[in-house]
């Protein structure tokens, strides 16, 4: 009788083991982005409008390894209640905004088009250091070669970063700008992209 009880014993233990080693890799993953917050939105995040938005800023930046020099356009802009955000394109595709709320730095959330559907339906909101390190998505880096035959993509060896929201420099301070004059018509009229 106690052979059998130690024999299944011993097999719960080896379960208890294979669920422990099984969720390790998660817990590593949980932990890794307790430092942002991650909600998704199948329907995606509502994009800024930027016809009615002042662009203030425009600075090129290299954001991955994976495709070479500096990539990325940032465009920042400022909407008449003083927000701001700033939106990461490469190759005319925008992947990625972040969004300032109260018109102070930092950023309060970011919004990502991780798959290029066009719905920006992962909103990332960074730890209160901000140190989150942003990445582009495979989808982007796919598009850049497809436009650039000529450039040979790189191996499989250099790895991304992982997901997370780029942490922009925060905008300049500057004076407010002067209301800009309201759009023609037929220009609010189109869809918000």
């Amino acid at each position: 009788m106690m052979d059998e009880r130690e024999g299944h014993m011993q097999g719960r233990w080896r379960i208890l083991k294979m669920r422990i080693v099984a969720t390790a890799p998660l817990v590593l993953l949980l932990v890794s982005l307790a430092h942002a917050e991650i909600k998704i939105n199948p329907q995606g995040w509502k994009f800024p409008n930027l016809v009615t938005a002042a662009k203030e800023i425009i600075r090129v930046s290299d954001r991955t390894p994976l495709i070479p020099g500096k990539e990325t356009i940032l465009k920042g802009y400022r909407k008449a209640d003083g927000s701001h955000f700033l939106t990461f394109e490469i190759e005319g595709r925008v992947f990625g905004v972040q969004v300032d709320t109260d018109g102070k730095p930092p950023f309060e959330y970011g919004i990502m088009d991780t798959d290029g559907d066009g719905k920006f339906e992962t909103k990332i909101i960074p730890d209160k250091e901000g140190k989150d390190r942003g990445y582009v998505p495979q989808w982007v880096v796919d598009y850049y070669y497809s436009k650039h035959p000529d450039l040979k993509k790189p191996s499989a060896k250099v790895k991304p970063p992982p997901p997370a929201l780029a942490s922009a420099p925060a905008p300049q301070a500057t004076p407010a700008p002067r209301m800009p004059a309201a759009p023609p018509p037929e220009i609010l009229l189109q869809p918000n992209p």
